[in-house]
């Protein structure tokens, strides 16, 4: 945990930042980031470099396998003192296709894991996929 510089800050402010940089990508392949929030700030205690990085690799994942003209939906909830972040595609399921869980998001699993926290996925053929992680709320 030495690693990580830990501070507060707006969880949802950076989900927006990191949207807004995939927005050529998305437009292109008419992609839309839909952006679920419960509430307008949701402060968090954790190192923002690395769970941008971590939002970063979610988000890029779920476009790689993302079909065209498709959404993919960010949302953020609050449940007791965490804040859960989840990254949904309605691509196909990453089950046959190990590429899915490539080194984005072994990234992804160490960085959250360094924090304390969980991730976990949930891949449904035909459905698509959701990440979810949690964060400790500032």
């Amino acid at each position: 945990r030495g690693m990580l510089e830990i501070t507060a800050f707006d969880i949802n402010a950076v989900i927006k930042n990191t949207a807004a940089s995939f927005e050529g990508r998305c437009r292109s392949r008419k992609i839309s980031i839909e952006l679920l929030f419960e509430s307008w700030h949701e402060p968090v205690k954790a190192d923002m470099g690395k769970i941008q990085q971590v939002l970063y690799n979610l988000i890029d994942n779920a476009i790689k396998f993302s079909n065209d003209n498709s959404s993919i939906e960010v949302e953020t909830t609050v449940k007791h003192e965490k804040v859960f972040v989840s990254v949904k595609d309605h691509g196909s399921s990453r089950g046959k296709d190990k590429r899915g869980v490539g080194l984005g998001l072994s990234i992804v699993k160490e960085i959250i894991q360094a924090h304390g926290e969980h991730i976990d996925v949930i891949s449904t053929e035909g459905v698509g996929t959701e990440f979810t992680f949690s964060l400790p709320r500032a």
